[in-house]
């Protein structure tokens, strides 16, 4: 028969995934951290494993207790338009597919991903395909790049 502790530690790997790919904003991470707490209790002696209904208090109270103080902070860093977004892109280098000229939307390979660029400076001279840029920032989805 299966150890409580195991059926808690599924329940923390479902909720995370819960939380990763299907519905994050619900509070499946709370959860999630909760049921891995739970786990370490029965596994650490503090509970029981057939003490059911310790438990689930425990599980209910970690999970009330870390939304409290998580919630906001997880909100704030979700939500946050100002965040750097991408900041590993900033200052490493691309190769152009399409050139760049003017304002013009052209297309460079960073990292072997296909994606948007501009020149920074709209006057600069045109940049042929095939030549290696520097991403000084993005713009949206935009890589802006000057000549490496």
């Amino acid at each position: 028969r299966m150890a409580y502790s195991s059926y808690w530690l599924v329940a923390t790997g479902v909720f995370l995934l819960l939380e990763a790919f299907g519905l994050p904003g619900i509070g499946f991470l709370f959860a999630g951290l909760a049921a891995l707490v739970t786990a370490a209790a029965i596994e650490l002696g503090f509970i029981g494993s057939e003490a059911l209904i310790l438990q689930l208090a425990l599980f209910s109270i970690v999970t009330a207790i870390s939304a409290m103080l998580l919630w906001r902070k997880l909100k704030s860093w979700r939500m946050n338009p100002n965040a750097p977004h991408y900041s590993n892109i900033v200052g490493t280098e691309a190769v152009t597919v399409e050139g760049l000229s003017g304002s013009k939307l052209g297309t460079v390979r960073w990292s072997g991903t296909l994606m948007s660029a501009r020149l920074a400076d709209p006057h600069h001279a045109p940049i042929s395909p095939g030549t290696t840029v520097r991403i000084t920032t993005l713009d949206g989805s935009v890589l802006v790049v000057i000549p490496a």
